[in-house]
Formats: structure tokens, sequence, C-alpha cells
């Protein structure tokens, strides 16, 4: 590189920081006369309050001379350090660059003039090189000194100086308000005053048809007495609230309004008082869809969110409002959004509980404005009722009525008897029963019908009523559980046996009063005979008599329908027997006859004080003859219902020998775990029972007035004792196969004594049986007699 390029570059350099130093001097320039102009701007608009177009042209005055300022002291120097712009030439600089260094002087100066020329000979070029490369060391930069700026910093201090001492002595908001007004320079703002007003309010937003409270404060070196509001053109008073405090209250805005203030030629600046529209419910219906099941038609209630519903109602939400964005069904711990269709709202829900809710409205500038409360009641299913009344029959104790009232508050659904082997209840069978499905229904049941029961087995049983509830699977309510047996046929047969020796005991207690009464008929005969007239306790004793036949003949009625239900109820191949074909009949014909001799006493008892006294001795002869005669017939029928009793007695007995027998022997081979010491011991207790059974009826037998011929074998008596003894000592000894020899024997005796019983029974009743038939024969002829002459009687009664 030639010695002048180096020259050259050391001048592009100098050149450069020639105007960085310029640059540095403007910014310093432009913040000292900016700043300082912009404090006298606002100065100005301080202390001289001017109006819009006053502080228009302070404004833009202020933007020129800050352009101004720009250009001459930053954009200038800029351009021209960028080149953007010509600036000094090699010459100016060069000058520069000699008055600073005067060893240069004019040597730089003329090197760049020969420089220009170097083109019109050589030996010029070479002097051109000479003398710069005498000019090489010299550095041209340190020409510019940038320290030399810092003397314009003293320009800057002013305007700080003068935003200092303003902000401390003066309003410390004084350039701040000013600068505030003059950039807002088309905004309208209020003159000092002597007081200014205030507004307290946090915003000015009311709500839409509600009372907004504007709340004005007057703070300055007075305070109005009568400030005013102004809007729609017209003028209202504040009220004064307090020293300096004003109100006014805007009644149920519609509309935005805006207003001003104004009191002693002071006004404040417009205001808008914004109005916020709010969401309005104008209509609700609920549509109520009720459950099938109930009945119940459905219905749509308006205006009202209030109800009672039965449980699973689905209930539809239709809203209709206004300016709303959003409805809410809100509960204590959830929400349901209402589905939007412009102006109305929609929602379903089906309720099975108590539902407390609020609907709320909301929109943008509102949330949750509007809030409703309602409750609907949930009218919970009940159960269905079932309640039961039960009555064991009089005569048989296995058959027991009931009367049920079942019912539910909106209908039955299936009525149903349930039976199970006791403690089996998952073998239960239902049985269902008819029903009327309504809200009420009574029903009967003589349990256990034709139902498939085995004998001797223990069963449980409950009546269950069911609802029309499908929501719930139909709830169904169960009555009291019942307990029942039914006997098997040995039971029965000793059962009816027992009832038929009841029967005979009643007719032997009713035989003794019936001749008790005899006695006192003869004494009021006598007396009838003896006395003119009859007093009053003669009066009273006619009425304790026919007090005591009614009580008598409703005993004699109870006693032969038992007889007769017993004889109904023996064995189906036992219903071919004479006798006791013959004894049904003679029961019947003494309840008829028992009948109409009640009939003549109610009579008796109606007309015993419009009877004359010869009358009435002679109906009382009569009466004493009937119950004569009702006596005699009672001790035949009593004597042929005991000899039927020890008959039945008998073959029973006989019956049961030979199933003890059997049950001896079948004992005897059965295996060593079950042929036991205890087994053999029930047995024996049976025979033993047996054994005692057969006395009292050697005894009841001989009560007869012709007993029958019974067979007693004392001998095999003793025999089986005899023999169960061994066979239980031979067990208590571990000898099974030793003690089933005895056993046979014991069971063989037991079954011949049952045969031997059974067939002289049989033999012995053949030959009675003709005897026992003539006797019923003349007892019924008796009975047509006493027949005749009852029914004369009651007729000598109803023509008195």
């Amino acid at each position: 590189m030639s010695t002048f390029l180096v020259i050259q570059q050391k001048l592009e350099q100098f050149i450069r920081k020639y105007y960085t130093s310029s640059l540095i001097k403007g910014v310093i320039l432009f913040f000292a006369i900016g700043v300082l102009y912009l404090l006298l701007t606002l100065l100005v608009e301080h202390f001289l309050w001017l109006d819009t177009t006053g502080r228009t042209i302070l404004f833009w005055a202020f933007v020129g001379v800050e352009l101004t300022l720009f250009v001459r002291f930053i954009a200038f120097p800029l351009s021209k350090l960028f080149k953007l712009q010509q600036g000094i030439g090699s010459v100016e600089a060069s000058k520069i660059i000699g008055n600073h260094f005067p060893e240069v002087s004019d040597k730089l100066l003329n090197v760049i003039q020969l420089n220009q020329n170097s083109r019109e000979s050589e030996l010029l070029a070479a002097s051109i090189d000479q003398k710069a490369s005498q000019l090489e060391p010299i550095p041209f930069k340190n020409a510019i000194n940038y320290a030399g700026n810092a003397k314009y910093l003293k320009y800057a201090a002013i305007p700080i100086a003068i935003f200092i001492i303003g902000s401390l002595v003066g309003d410390k908001d004084l350039f701040s308000n000013s600068y505030k007004r003059v950039v807002n320079y088309d905004t309208a703002y209020e003159p000092p005053a002597p007081f200014s007003f205030f507004i307290e309010n946090e915003n000015l937003e009311a709500i839409e048809f509600k009372n907004f409270t504007l709340r004005v404060a007057a703070v300055g070196e007075v305070v109005p007495e009568n400030p005013s509001i102004v809007y729609n053109d017209q003028t209202y008073f504040l009220k004064a609230v307090g020293p300096g405090l004003f109100e006014y209250t805007f009644a149920q805005p519609t509309e935005d309004i805006s207003f001003s203030l104004t009191a002693n030629t002071v006004n404040s600046r417009p205001y808008k008082l914004t109005v916020v529209k709010v969401p309005t419910l104008v209509a609700m219906q609920m549509v109520m869809d009720y459950p099938a099941y109930t009945g119940k038609k459905d219905e749509i209630i308006t205006n009202t969110g209030n109800a009672s519903v039965p449980e699973g109602t689905q209930i539809g939400w239709k809203l209709t409002t206004k300016q709303t964005q959003d409805a809410v069904i809100k509960l204590k711990d959830t929400a349901f959004v209402f589905t939007k269709n412009g102006e109305e709202f929609s929602l379903e829900k089906r309720l099975y509980n108590d539902f407390d809710y609020a609907i709320t409205t909301s929109n943008a500038a509102l949330k949750d404005y509007e809030n409703l409360s309602f409750k609907i009641d949930v009218i919970k299913d009940n159960y269905p009722s079932i309640q039961l009344q039960s009555k064991v029959d009089t005569i048989d104790s296995q058959i027991t009525y009931f009367l049920g009232r079942i019912s539910d508050d909106y209908g039955l659904s299936k009525l149903q008897l349930v039976y199970y082997p006791s403690g089996e209840e998952d073998k239960k069978i239902a049985e269902p029963l008819v029903l009327n499905k309504g809200v009420f229904d009574q029903f009967t049941y003589a349990f256990p019908a034709d139902l498939p029961l085995e004998k001797g087995i223990a069963y449980e049983y409950y009546f269950e009523v069911f609802d029309n509830d499908a929501i719930h699977s139909y709830k169904s309510s169960k009555s009291g559980v019942y307990s029942f047996r039914m006997l098997t046929d040995d039971e029965q047969e000793n059962k009816q046996l027992e009832q038929q020796q009841n029967s005979i005991d009643g007719l032997d207690e009713s035989l003794e009063k019936l001749k008790e009464r005899e006695a006192l008929l003869k004494e009021l005969s006598k007396l009838q005979k003896e006395k003119a007239s009859l007093n009053w306790n003669d009066k009273k004793k006619i009425e304790n008599y026919i007090k005591r036949q009614k009580q008598q003949e409703q005993m004699m009625k109870n006693f032969s329908k038992q007889l007769e239900q017993n004889l109904e109820n023996f064995e189906q191949d036992k219903e071919n027997d004479p006798f006791k074909e013959q004894l049904q009949e003679r029961l019947k014909e003494t309840q008829e006859e028992l009948d109409k001799n009640e009939e003549l006493l109610k009579e008796l008892e109606k007309l015993q004080e419009k009877i004359k006294k010869e009358e009435l001795t002679e109906k009382l002869e009569k009466l004493a003859k009937n119950n004569k005669n009702q006596e005699r017939n009672l001790e035949q029928l009593l004597e042929l219902t005991k000899r039927y009793y020890v008959t039945k007695k008998t073959e029973k007995i006989a019956d049961e020998l030979q199933k003890l027998g059997e049950k001896q022997e079948k004992l005897a081979d059965a295996p060593e775990d079950e042929n036991t010491k205890e087994a053999q011991e029930d047995l024996n207790e049976q025979f033993q029972d047996l054994k005692k059974q057969l006395e009292e009826l050697r005894e009841q037998n001989e009560a007869l007035k012709e007993p029958m011929d019974i067979a007693q074998d004392k001998t095999g008596e003793k025999t089986v004792e005899e023999e169960q003894q061994k066979a239980t000592d031979k067990l208590e000894q571990q000898q099974p196969q030793n003690a089933g020899e005895n056993q046979k024997k014991a069971g063989k005796k037991m079954k011949e004594m049952g045969d031997q019983m059974a067939q002289q029974m049989s033999g012995s009743s053949m030959e009675a049986m003709e005897e026992d038939l003539d006797m019923l024969r003349q007892i019924l002829d008796n009975l047509v007699v006493f027949s005749f002459e009852q029914e004369d009687l009651m007729q000598d009664f109803r023509e008195i």
C-alpha cells in the first residue's frame, strides 16, 4: 500500500470522529433546549389554563420546535456520519488537523493538493510519497477530543433544575397536570375554581330498573350551597348529606344518561351513567310428566316453580327471558344448565327426592343476577299395606280363616300366598290369589285350602301384596308369618276321637242339667197351681228358667255339630259303615228339633207377660213333657255315641298295635348303629302308652249299659313287656344280634294282639248292629212325635 493511501485512511477516521463528536454535542443541546421548551410550555398552560384552541396551538408549536431541534442537532450529524449528506472534505479536514498539529502546518494540505495533479509526472508522484512518509507517524484523529463536549452539559442542567425547583416549591402535580391537558388538547378541562366536584362512586354503572344513587363531594376553599345536576335538558338539586357531600338518586333508569354538575357558575366535565341491562325471567312453565303407574294425568304449571309430585315424575322447565345469555338451576352442591333457544330456555329432569333449587339468570354484564328459590316436594311411593285377621275354625282346628284388607297409594298389582317347609325358605312356593288391581281390596282365604301340603311336615306361610310401582320393581309388603302342620292320618284320627270324647263329656253334662231343669219345671208348675196370680218374683223365676233353657239348647246344638263333624272326618274307606250313617241321621234330626225348641223358647220369652195363668200352666206342662222326651232321646243318643266311640277307639288301638309290632320287627333287622337302647326304649314307651289307652277304653266300655266284648290278653301284654325288657338289657350290653330275637318275638306278639282285637270288634259289631239300628229307629219315631208336639205348642203361643 502506498504511503499516501495510509494518509487518506487516517483522514477518513478523523472525519468520522469529527461528526461523532458533533452528534454528542447535538444530543446534549437537543435535550437541554427541548426539555427547557417543554417546561416553558407546561408552565404557560399551568398559569393560563388555555382552552382547547390555545392548547392545540401550544401542543403543535412544541412539536414543531422539537422537530427543528432534532433535525438541527441530531439528524444532520447522523446523515453526515453515515455519508447520507455531503460533509467536510480532505482539504477542510487537513486545515482542522493543521490547526491542531503546528508541525503539520501546510504540509498535509500541500500533499493533498499535489496528489490531485499526480498524473502529470512520475517525478511529482515520488515527491508526494516522500512528503506523505513524513506525515504518516502523526495521529490525525487526536485532533478531535470528545471531552470538549462536556462544557455543553451545563445547558442540560438548566431544565433539570427548573423541574426540581417547580416540583418542590409548587404543586406536586404542577407539570403532570399541565402535560395531561396539553397532550389531550382536544379535551375540555375545568379551569381552576374555588372548589371541585368529585364523583365518589367506584363506577358510573346503574342496574336496569334499579335505583342508582350518585354520591358527589365538593372539595375546595369554599363549599357550594345548592349544587345541581343537569341531564335530559332538566336541572335537579342534589341532596346534602354532610359537609361538602351530596347525593342524587336516578329512579330506575332504563337507558344511558349523560349529565354534568354545576354550582356557583362552576361546571363539571360531562359524565355518563351507563345502564346495564339485566337478565329478566318473563314467564315460566313446568310440564309435569307423571309416572304412568300413578294414573295421574300430565299437566302444565305456569309462573311458579313450587309443586308436589309423585316420585319418578319428569319435569320439563320452559323459561321465557329478556336480555339473558345463561339460565341455570342451582342446588346445594351442583348445577344444571338450561338449553338456550333465542330468548327461551329449557331443561328436563326426573325427580326421585325432594328438590330445593334456585333458578339464576346471567348475561355478559351480570352473573347470577336473578336468583329465584323454589321447592318441589317429591312424594315417595309408599309400600302397600296389608292388614290381616285370622280365626281358627271352631270345628276343624286344621283350617284357619283369613280376612285381609290391602291397599296402596296408587294401585295394587299382585297378591300371593307364600309357603315353604319350616326353616327352608329357599323352597318357598308362591300361590297367586285373585286381586282387584285398584287402590284397595279385601280378600278371604281358608288355609290350607287345596294346597299340596305333605302330612306331618311343618310349614310356614305368609301373604304378600305388591304395588304397581314399576320404578322400584314393584314394592311388596308381607303379613306376619304363620305356622302350620298338617296332621298325619293317625294324628287326625286321635284328634277326632279326642273331640268325640269331649262331646260325650259335654252331652253328659247337658243331660245332668236337663234333669235339674226338670225338677225346676215341676216346681214352676206346682207354683202355678197353688197361687191365684203370679207376683214379680214368680215371673222372674219363669224368665230365668227360659234363659237357662235357651243356653242349654245352644250348648246342645254345639255338641251335636261337633259330633256330626267328627263322623264326617273319619277315613273315606269307612264311609259305608251303616252304624255311622244312622248316627249321623240321628244327629241331624236332633239338630232340627233343637232349632224348633229354640224358636219355641223365643216365643215363650216374648209372650210370657201376656199369657194368662191357666194358659201358662198348660204350656209349661207341655214344655215339661217335651223336655222329658228330649231327656230320654238324649240318653239314647249319648249311649249310641259312646258305643260308637268305643268301637272306633278299639279299632284305632288295634291298628296302632299292628303298626308298633311292625316297627319292632324292623328295628330287630336294622343296622347296629340304628338298633340302639334308646330306640328300643322309645318303642317300650309307645307300647306302655297303648296299654294305658286300652285300660282306659275298657273302663269306658264297662260304663256302657250293655258293654261290648273287647279282647284282653293279659298274658300277651306280659310277654311283650318281658321280651322288650330283655332286648333293652342286651342292647345295653352291646349285644344287638342277641337282642334281635327278643325284638322279633315282641313285635310278632303285638301284631297278633292287634289282629285279635280287630277281628273280635268286627264280629261283635256286626252282631250288635241290628240291635243298635232298632234302637235308632225307635229314637227317630219318638223324635217325630216330639216334633209334632213342639209344632202344636208353638202354634198355641202364636194364637195367644
